[in-house]
């Protein structure tokens, strides 16, 4: 297996690419992987109103949203960038499933940009993968990207550890949530940051989220916020 994970970075590596959004070469502009500097300047996170719980966009000025009333979450605010649809989606799709691993630098870079303005000094946790899934597929998409922002500078601890569940996106909203609380928890031996930024890639119902914000609570963490880098 590990033959083949240097094998597909190899790979990676060698092969042409094309920017993923505008099908231009981003040709002397390796840093961007496989997303060129324009593509990569020209997707704008959201802006104007959001809840101040999860982070979606405002639709009334009472400041929280018809889905946050009345729900207690464990994380103190959860921000994503963009939302899931249009290029961000078309971007984290060739991320996720078409196995375009140079587009966690530019990914990377986009969130350090939101730590360094919103969470300075903050240490960051990235959600833990599926048991398994690195022997699998060799890689995960969130691990990715926190490796890109530990060569950027920024601290990243891994507490956390999942355990052997259903995955979520087969579940409807209840069904995740009870999935979630069973499958996160600290490592043994292991304590939380006492202001952890945890890190995401897509938030769908918040979860995942929420379940690694208990955990980390019952290691010692004071207050929780949350960064992904999309909302469904």
């Amino acid at each position: 297996m590990r033959m083949l994970l240097i094998a597909r970075r190899l790979l990676d590596a060698a092969l042409p690419r094309s920017c993923v959004l505008c099908g231009v070469a981003p040709l002397g502009d390796a840093d961007h992987g496989s997303l060129c500097s324009a593509c990569e300047d020209g997707l704008a996170p959201w802006n104007g109103a959001r809840c101040r719980a999860c982070g979606l966009p405002l639709v009334s000025e009472e400041g929280i949203c018809m889905r946050c009333r009345g729900v207690t979450w464990a994380f103190d605010e959860a921000y994503p960038l963009f939302s899931y649809s249009g290029q961000f989606r078309e971007l984290l799709s060739a991320y996720k499933k078409g196995g375009r691993r140079s587009l966690a630098l530019p990914l990377a870079r986009m969130a350090a940009k939101e730590v360094s303005r919103r969470w300075p000094g903050r240490i960051i946790v990235p959600v833990p993968p599926r048991p398994g899934k690195l022997r699998s597929k060799g890689w995960d998409q969130v691990e990715e990207i926190a490796l890109c922002l530990e060569r950027m500078g920024l601290r990243v601890e891994r507490p956390l550890r999942r355990a052997s569940s259903a995955e979520q996106k087969r579940l409807g909203r209840e069904g995740r949530a009870m999935n979630a609380r069973a499958s996160y928890a600290l490592k043994p031996g292991a304590s939380s940051p006492e202001h952890p930024l945890i890190l995401d890639d897509v938030i769908t119902t918040g979860a995942t989220i929420d379940a690694c914000s208990r955990a980390l609570r019952g290691g010692g963490a004071r207050d929780v916020a949350a960064l992904a880098l999309a909302a469904d």
